[in-house]
């Protein structure tokens, strides 16, 4: 597979992403972190915890199985046409590409609702589901607004006017476009590398092993 190298806009700026060569990966582990501030009282032991909106984020590490020559040379290619921490690419979680909800209908962001759905925003408003459908999504389900991904914390109906308003994880990057089609299935993410170092290692049996820690694009 050859890589493909092309531009998207996000936020209004043009982000040059690479295409994720097709290779099964090994493992994908994901992390995640929300910044919390917290002052505990040295008398009483009480803490108090101060939340930065926006500040939640995904991470992770992408291991590859063992890589035959003509394998490793694509993957290798595609660390270096990212350079280091600069451009982009989407991944998913291979292991959870539908929803354990029943998503009927063509869901859109919808920016009537959630004082219009800004950015830094924990709560996603969305319309044209279904009208009065239970569970469309699950407590940790995924969607993918844009190029942004997101899990579902809690189970989610629509309305007698097909409306479902979404409380997610991580908060919304930017304010999504009306109208934005809510991806329920196959869902990715925008990742960056996390260091501008990479490495790989070949052993006596010729295959190559290869991981890489990546950061959600921000």
């Amino acid at each position: 597979m050859a890589i493909i190298i092309g531009p998207i806009t996000l936020g209004g700026l043009s982000v040059t992403t690479v295409s994720l060569p097709s290779n099964k990966l090994r493992t994908l582990e994901l992390r995640i972190s929300d910044a919390i501030a917290t002052v505990s009282s040295p008398y009483t032991g009480q803490t108090q915890t101060q939340s930065w909106p926006g500040g939640d984020m995904w991470a992770g590490t992408v291991t590859l199985p063992p890589l035959a020559q003509d394998d490793a040379d694509q993957w290798i290619a595609f660390l270096m046409a990212l350079r280091g921490m600069q451009n982009a690419f989407q991944l998913g979680d291979y292991l959870k590409r539908t929803p354990r909800g029943n998503p009927l209908g063509s869901p859109q962001v919808d920016n009537t609702q959630n004082g219009g759905n800004p950015a830094m925003s924990q709560q996603l408003g969305t319309n044209n589901w279904t009208p009065s459908s239970a569970g469309v999504l699950l407590a940790g389900d995924y969607i993918q607004i844009g190029y942004r991904l997101h899990r579902v914390l809690t189970d989610a109906s629509s309305d007698s006017s097909g409306n479902a308003l979404l409380n997610i994880w991580p908060s919304l990057r930017e304010q999504p476009s009306n109208m934005t089609a809510v991806v329920t299935s196959n869902t990715q993410g925008l990742w960056r590398l996390a260091s501008n170092q990479r490495t790989w290692s070949v052993d006596y049996t010729k295959l190559t092993r290869l991981s890489f820690p990546i950061l959600e694009y921000r």
